[in-house]
């Protein structure tokens, strides 16, 4: 995912440019000076939105797991997360970690669609959950 929302940003980051240059080549009446603007930053404004689709990205540490989604960064002490919910039949796109607060957060970096890898990187914050939370309370 992170590759091909790089590239996509790049890829529409140029199309944009090109399409405003081309607009400006033809000479049509309806379009002005400020068309092209509008269109770059309409270029820049979805290939910024790409790539931060590019940086989502959940990250244990020994302090607790920063995950990072679309619009929200938080950073959760292992002891802030009780368990992960995750459906095998993928009624949820993602998983989301059950806090103490009782409260639920979803995880954008594990998506469902990604399969057995899904359910295997899931697996692995569990684990990572139990082993943390167990090492801090001894």
């Amino acid at each position: 995912m992170r590759v091909i929302s790089t590239v996509g940003a790049v890829v529409v980051f140029i199309g944009f440019a090109v399409l405003s240059v081309a607009l400006l080549v033809v000479d049509w009446d309806p379009w002005t000076p400020l068309d092209v603007v509008w269109m770059n930053l309409l270029g820049i404004i979805s290939a910024a939105a790409l790539l931060r689709v590019a940086d989502i990205q959940a990250r244990p540490s020994e302090s607790g797991l920063v995950v990072k989604n679309m619009v929200r960064t938080r950073t959760f002490a292992w002891g802030q997360i009780l368990g992960v919910a995750f459906s095998p039949e993928g009624d949820d796109p993602w998983p989301t970690l059950d806090l103490t607060d009782g409260t639920t957060y979803s995880v954008m970096a594990i998506q469902h669609a990604d399969g057995p890898r899904a359910h295997e990187e899931c697996q692995r914050l569990r684990m990572l959950i139990a082993r943390w939370t167990h090492f801090k309370e001894e």
